[in-house]
């Protein structure tokens, strides 16, 4: 049995209850109220989100990188054409002349200096001075023809550029031998210039050695020429 005014239980045979203390007879005498059930409204359950899934993964072919052009080498200049086949073909023509004008020289000198002594043995003259001018002269035409041999050779290589010979080193070498034929000629019309009475008569001498001295200037001038355009050229490119 329960209390009236509490609702706290109460046993069969206690008068009293022991909560708030109403009598149990005023309890049963009391009419007993049907409590009405409260209506509770049904807790909404949480509607379960779709779990989003994963777009499927879309497969992308590997971006090639786009080919570079590589630039091929240069091809290396010959004297075929332009100022260089021309600086090599006057540079030639010029020590072939000197070599000319030289070995008579040579020659002359060779003769004072093998003659000198046997004419001294054989007919008992003073030749010291012969012999002492022929060792002169032919030592400096030995040097002028080395010279021009030596510009010929030089002119021949710097004509080729190759991987072993850069065109750096060729106009290095086409102005070493400019140098030299300038001053190979140089030296050999010096001595015309000189003897200026004694070959009065001898035109076509200083025709000649005054064309290869000239030469030589244009010779000169053209490897300082070519070898400013080859390097405007290679800074270009």
């Amino acid at each position: 049995m329960f209390c009236s005014n509490c609702g706290a239980q109460v046993g069969d045979n206690e008068k009293f209850c022991k909560v708030c203390g109403t009598p149990v007879n005023a309890q049963a005498a009391a009419p007993v109220m049907q409590q009405t059930p409260v209506y509770q409204q049904p807790v909404s359950q949480p509607v379960p989100q779709p779990v989003p899934q994963p777009a499927p993964a879309v497969y992308q072919q590997p971006v090639q990188p786009a080919p570079q052009a590589v630039p091929a080498p240069a091809a290396p200049v010959n004297t075929k054409g332009g100022p260089r086949r021309t600086c090599f073909v006057v540079g030639l023509i010029t020590c072939i002349l000197l070599i000319l004008e030289t070995f008579p020289v040579v020659a002359l000198g060779a003769m004072m200096f093998v003659f000198g002594p046997i004419t001294m043995a054989l007919f008992g003259a003073d030749t010291g001075d012969l012999f002492l001018t022929g060792l002169l002269v032919l030592l400096g035409g030995v040097i002028l023809l080395a010279m021009a041999v030596a510009s010929i050779v030089l002119n021949g290589i710097s004509s080729k550029v190759t991987a072993k010979r850069p065109a750096s080193k060729c106009r290095s070498l086409r102005m070493v031998a400019a140098v030299l034929t300038s001053i190979d000629a140089a030296i050999v019309i010096a001595p015309v210039i000189g003897f200026n009475e004694i070959m009065s008569d001898a035109e076509f001498l200083y025709v000649i050695f005054g064309v290869t001295f000239i030469m030589a200037i244009i010779f000169l001038v053209l490897s300082i020429i070519t070898n400013s355009k080859e390097k405007k050229l290679a800074s270009a490119s």
